[in-house]
């Protein structure tokens, strides 16, 4: 079901951004193969798939002539000139905000296992659309949370200022990413996908902590007097941007989700399924058929699908399949249509290191205890306070466990990663896209994190 979900609602909501902000792509399409996400560029005009980088020349005439080239230029001016992300996030926290919550608020006082099927069903199918209409919203607020970071990052490159130290003046911006209050009952805390816990499920909940005050640099010395008030806006939008990503994530993802999970296990429950978690394995279409009296598919069938996502879970697949997408030259194209592109392709870019070398995150080393853990579950029940936590990535999920870190460790991720953010915000050292740190490190050893070096080693 998460999958039908994903593959809904982002190419839509991705789509949606990039039309009113410029960015030279139609949208994002996605595709899974054998249980894993892959993710690609929609190309504005031409070919889906361009296997060569098309000449400067021919993208020089196409972007001024090229209907859909000059629309998307116009947009982008429009966005540069008016900083529409600003006037999105105060309407986030002002007004929208209050409208998603009262939606999952809505939803959560509702009590399933009352319900008679028919009503059931319906609330199946509320639950569902909730988090249809929530990521929807989400992947379209990344034009407001994610592009302002992305141009303080190329405009930062244009001075000569490294993404990394742009990137630590956005220290301190979000509280909400910090750990710092109790979730929603239902809302998923260990994972995005419905196979994952909600809060009031889980057995160890940590105590909510008080974050640090950790105080951002001032990037103004590093540039001349001509382009300091330009920098002043671009930190300003980026600093409003952060609490916009953090804190919409969990209104219009992790809560409908976690409503919707709810509601498919007590389905699970009531049409026979021995193990009602099981009931994550069937799309909402499929729980409505057995609760209209049909036993297909059968628990036999939910049980294979789990043992096969287990399967896929645990393969190793390729972080690319077929042939890279070919950007064409910014160079090439109108100033702001460059710009707009030149962010959207920094924030994508600092996903993860370009590389392929781990990265720091912090100015000073930490050495404590390792804790090497894959499951935030897991993670909750055994984190001591100071332990250096070990892991492949992180999510949101992971907030409530990383208040209690002294250092983060991950195989994955970039300066705009999750783990990046919360590492800031927590004021703790990291380092990231260590690519053999969960094999090399052990729980219970003694490790140093210097972000400086970028590199985590047994002390």
């Amino acid at each position: 079901e998460y999958q039908r979900l994903y593959a809904e609602t982002c190419p839509a909501g991705m789509g949606a951004y990039m039309s009113r902000y410029g960015v030279l792509a139609r949208t994002l399409d996605v595709a899974y193969v054998h249980g894993h996400l892959y993710i690609t560029p929609v190309p504005l005009a031409g070919p889906r798939e361009m296997k060569r980088t098309p000449p400067v020349a021919a993208v020089w005439l196409m972007a001024r002539l090229h209907p859909a080239f000059r629309a998307r230029t116009k947009a982008a001016r429009r966005a540069l000139d008016e900083r529409p992300w600003r006037s999105a996030a105060t309407h986030w926290f002002e007004f929208e905000r209050d409208q998603w919550q009262a939606r999952d608020e809505k939803l959560e006082a509702v009590d399933p296992t009352t319900l008679p099927d028919d009503e059931l069903v319906v609330h199946l199918r509320d639950c569902r659309q909730l988090a249809l209409d929530g990521y929807r919203r989400h992947f379209e607020l990344h034009g407001d949370d994610l592009l302002p970071v992305g141009l303080l990052i190329a405009r930062g490159a244009e001075w000569g200022i490294d993404a990394g130290t742009a990137m630590r003046a956005l220290d301190g911006a979000s509280p909400v990413s910090a750990g710092t209050t109790t979730p929603p009952d239902w809302q998923l805390v260990t994972g995005y996908d419905l196979d994952a816990l909600a809060w009031v499920e889980l057995p160890t909940r940590p105590e909510p902590q008080q974050a640090p005050t950790v105080a951002p640099i001032d990037l103004e010395e590093l540039v001349s007097e001509e382009h300091r008030a330009e920098l002043r806006a671009l930190v300003a939008d980026a600093r409003a941007a952060v609490p916009l990503r953090d804190d919409n994530g969990a209104l219009t993802g992790a809560w409908p989700l976690g409503l919707l999970r709810r509601a498919m296990l007590e389905a699970g429950r009531r049409t026979g399924l021995t193990d009602p978690a099981l009931a994550v394995e069937l799309t909402v279409d499929e729980l409505v058929t057995r609760l209209e009296g049909a036993n297909a598919p059968t628990l036999e069938d939910a049980s294979a699908r789990r043992v096969q996502r287990a399967e896929w879970s645990a393969s190793d697949a390729p972080l690319r399949l077929g042939p890279e997408f070919a950007i064409p030259p910014l160079t090439a194209l109108p100033r702001a249509l460059a710009l707009i592109g030149a962010a959207q392709l920094a924030t994508a870019d600092h996903m993860l290191p370009a590389d392929g070398r781990a990265i720091g995150v912090g100015q000073q080393a930490y050495t404590g205890r390792a804790l090497v853990v894959d499951d935030p579950t897991v993670a909750m029940a055994l984190i001591e306070p100071g332990d250096v936590v070990v892991t492949r990535f992180t999510s949101p999920t992971w907030n409530s466990i990383l208040v209690h870190a002294g250092a983060l460790v991950t195989t994955t991720g970039g300066l705009v990663s999750h783990a990046a953010v919360i590492a800031r915000e927590l004021g703790i050292p990291a380092v990231l896209s260590d690519t053999h740190a969960c094999t090399r490190l052990r729980t219970g050893e003694m490790v140093t994190v210097d972000p400086i070096a970028g590199t985590a080693t047994a002390a």
